[in-house]
């Protein structure tokens, strides 16, 4: 008997990007299910940085635009963690306040990176005025880059969780995250819907409108399950289709369910 797989499709509809996530349920082009024996700690965390990665470019390409900006704030004297989380706090309040009188709402994801040089923050924010930014950080310096006009952002989230990785993982990030934002973030839904597991195997076509990045389309087989994958992202030409969510399907949440041993659960921090 020919065995049959199961196949199903995640998509995120995040800005001028659909993010999509082609993975089968049962089995695997082989017949059988890929091999969970010897985990070791370094597949745990690829995974999870994968999935990392994923859900930071999804807000991003949610939240922010062209014209918003990454920034840099530095000091000018070395400060240790605990004084870092009051400026940065005490600046974030100033900046909201400043934005509320010109009606304006704070949107933000905020990077502590304290390894190696001197700390500092990575900011990536709803507000273009550099002058207002340089103004309200009264403790070292600012660098501010405009984001692109793409609407993907797939580059910054890599670099950002770069930045935090190895501190977030040793405890040494006092904010114990790799990443902070503020509370009005949109945080894109999942839609899964079920899919010939033919298209698991084909290449990816991208919708009318729609290309998709050769950079932002590749297979494997995930670390964990051994199960196959494909996963692409289509990036709007011009003005992207106007859904919220996929208009077919169940949302779902956000993250793949893999349940560690109790030894493998030490290791996924």
């Amino acid at each position: 008997m020919k065995f049959k797989i199961k196949a199903v499709k995640d998509i995120c509809i995040a800005g001028k990007t659909i993010m999509c996530s082609l993975k089968s349920t049962s089995g695997n082009h082989k017949g059988k299910r890929g091999e969970r024996k010897n985990i070791t700690p370094e597949q745990v965390r690829k995974n999870n940085d994968r999935l990392a990665l994923r859900n930071l470019t999804a807000i991003l390409n949610a939240n922010f635009k062209k014209g918003d900006l990454h920034v840099v704030l530095t000091y000018k004297n070395e400060a240790d963690k605990n004084t870092a989380m009051k400026t940065y706090d005490k600046f974030i309040r100033a900046l909201r306040a400043a934005m509320r009188k010109e009606d304006k709402e704070l949107s933000y994801v905020h990077v502590i990176e304290c390894e190696h040089k001197r700390l500092h923050h990575h900011v990536v924010i709803n507000v273009s005025d550099i002058k207002l930014l340089t103004d309200l950080w009264e403790y070292g310096f600012v660098k501010a880059t405009p984001l692109d006009g793409t609407g993907d952002y797939s580059k910054l989230a890599a670099y950002l969780l770069k930045e935090t990785q190895k501190t977030f993982r040793t405890g040494e990030n006092p904010y114990k995250k790799r990443y902070t934002t503020s509370k009005n973030i949109k945080r894109p839904e999942i839609v899964r819907v079920e899919i010939d597991p033919e298209e698991l195997f084909e290449d990816p076509a991208p919708l009318k409108g729609y290309y998709i990045p050769k950079e932002l389309c590749r297979r494997f087989e995930h670390p964990v399950t051994g199960i196959e994958h494909l996963e692409y992202t289509m990036v709007a030409l011009g003005k992207p289709i106007k859904y919220k969510i996929w208009p077919f399907g169940e949302i779902i949440s956000g993250r793949e369910f893999y349940k560690p041993t109790y030894d493998e659960e030490q290791l996924i921090l």
